[in-house]
């Protein structure tokens, strides 16, 4: 779809042939963030955590923007991979976090989290990929800078989210969804995380094979 589009686009605004990948790359990009979204809310509504699935979908997506991290080998063991962590964070904070405790104490996790995560982040970010490393020092900065600013907002949203909570009891999960977000995309800082993440990609690609190989065979 992205390669049909990208022509159509090169044709009718009579660019250079080379403007095409650069296109067709934006386009795939984008085509993959509504994919993944669809998914997202289509597991959502199945599992009940529609409002928990999207807060863990934009958080992750809001923070990995400027930290980097693990990436999957493969857009289908990427888009697998997401999809499944963002089901399982969802269910895991409407079903299991949701639930009322005491504010001092979810304020004293949720303090706890987010110290770890700026740990790692102090350590880690930003985190590259071979085929496009970051080198300018002023970018890292920046990159820096970007990482700790969404940290400390979506810290602050937590908190507000908990303190609501006691007029709006969803507001539990929704803010421990908030809390799961961080503290899953600070696991795909480390190298522990990038070992599973590839663990993961490894299994989804050769499930895919073996699909592919079966419907061979039917045919």
């Amino acid at each position: 779809m992205a390669t049909r589009i990208a022509e159509v686009i090169t044709l009718r605004l009579s660019l250079e042939k080379e403007k095409q990948s650069v296109i067709r790359y934006g386009l795939i990009g984008m085509l993959q963030i509504l994919t993944l979204f669809f998914m997202t809310v289509i597991m959502g509504l199945l599992t009940k955590t529609l409002y928990e699935s999207i807060v863990v979908f934009l958080a992750v997506g809001f923070i990995r923007k400027s930290t980097g991290g693990a990436h999957a080998k493969t857009m289908g063991g990427c888009n697998s991979v997401s999809i499944l962590s963002i089901a399982i964070l969802a269910i895991t904070s409407r079903y299991f976090l949701g639930v009322p405790i005491d504010l001092i104490m979810n304020i004293g996790i949720t303090t706890i989290v987010f110290l770890i995560s700026f740990y790692i982040f102090y350590l880690r970010v930003p985190v590259d990929s071979p085929n496009k490393p970051i080198v300018n020092p002023e970018k890292i900065r920046r990159l820096r800078r970007e990482s700790f600013g969404k940290l400390i907002l979506l810290m602050i949203l937590t908190i507000i989210a908990f303190l609501a909570a006691t007029e709006v009891e969803r507001l539990y999960s929704i803010a421990s969804s908030l809390r799961v977000a961080v503290l899953w995309q600070t696991f795909t800082l480390t190298n522990r995380g990038g070992a599973v993440l590839a663990t993961a990609d490894t299994m989804v690609g050769e499930f895919f094979n073996q699909v592919q190989q079966r419907v061979r065979r039917g045919h």
